[in-house]
């Protein structure tokens, strides 16, 4: 399922995916995934834990388990 805006997502940061409406990351939580915009600084944090909030065409990301870990934007 794709993200909404206000939405929170979490989970371990997988594969990009190209689809017809543009370039996705998978966000894989369990046996679920989301796919959210996909961003080039997200490449060196495949396979980490993130969480993010979708805030209208973008997400407000943080990397890691901690909750005071590095954000990107």
């Amino acid at each position: 399922a794709e993200a909404r805006s206000g939405e929170r997502v979490e989970g371990t940061l997988g594969r990009s995916v190209e689809l017809a409406s543009g370039k996705y990351a998978v966000i894989e939580k369990s046996r679920e995934f989301t796919l959210v915009p996909w961003r080039p600084v997200l490449e060196r944090h495949i396979g980490k834990e993130v969480c993010g909030i979708m805030r209208g065409e973008g997400i407000s990301w943080a990397i890691g388990r901690q909750r005071s870990g590095p954000s990107v934007s």
